[in-house]
């Protein structure tokens, strides 16, 4: 049975896909905030966040790693120009690991320490890892993107891959220094400018 019969290339297939994947993040961003819960005890405003304040710091930074995953699967489907069955099996990886957030952000802030601290970004690793499979299926096995060179190809590879990780570290790093935020702001604009290299402009432009 070819994929057309089967459901896989119909044109609303990866339509479907993202809403589908977009319910999960959703959800996944709602539950962070679900699972916080105010003290039982407290005494004034300043000794209420005195006690929220490791609930409320992993909050902050697991809603900046929820946005920056869906910012990257954005991204990666905005590329694409149909879905297949594989892609559905390598996107709901992505899924599962996107839904395990809210308990891997239980577990930073009840343990607050380093062992805690490597669970959590070695999670949000994982999600990249998992997006850059992705991408690396739609774009090199299963032929699903526009025409685009391979150089730009590699480029969203290592990018959907290692930014989640890398984005994540440097937020807990900035917790502790400060000057971490500027080593984000680099990143981030240096993935701007060779993105913007890599890729081609459209004729109007070219010849503009």
């Amino acid at each position: 049975m070819s994929d057309t019969n089967s459901g896989d290339a119909s044109p609303g297939h990866l339509h479907r896909l993202v809403l589908f994947s977009d319910a999960v993040f959703a959800i996944a961003i709602t539950l962070l905030a679900i699972e916080i819960h105010p003290p039982h005890h407290w005494r004034g405003i300043a000794d209420l966040f005195v006690q929220m304040g490791p609930k409320l710091t992993a909050y902050a930074v697991s809603f900046a790693v929820v946005g920056v995953c869906w910012f990257s699967h954005r991204r990666v489907f905005s590329r694409l120009a149909r879905a297949n069955g594989g892609l559905d099996v390598f996107n709901l990886l992505v899924l599962g690991l996107i839904a395990l957030l809210p308990m891997v952000t239980e577990l930073l802030w009840e343990k607050h320490d380093g062992e805690a601290v490597l669970v959590y970004v070695g999670h949000v690793a994982l999600i990249g890892l998992a997006m850059g499979l992705v991408w690396a299926y739609a774009a090199f096995v299963g032929k699903l993107t526009e025409p685009m060179p391979v150089t730009e190809a590699v480029f969203v590879l290592l990018r959907v891959a290692l930014l989640p990780g890398l984005m994540c570290g440097l937020t807990i790093f900035s917790l502790v220094k400060p000057w971490g935020w500027a080593l984000m702001a680099a990143l981030v604009i240096g993935l701007n400018l060779v993105g913007r290299r890599l890729t081609p402009r459209p004729a109007k432009e070219t010849a503009a």
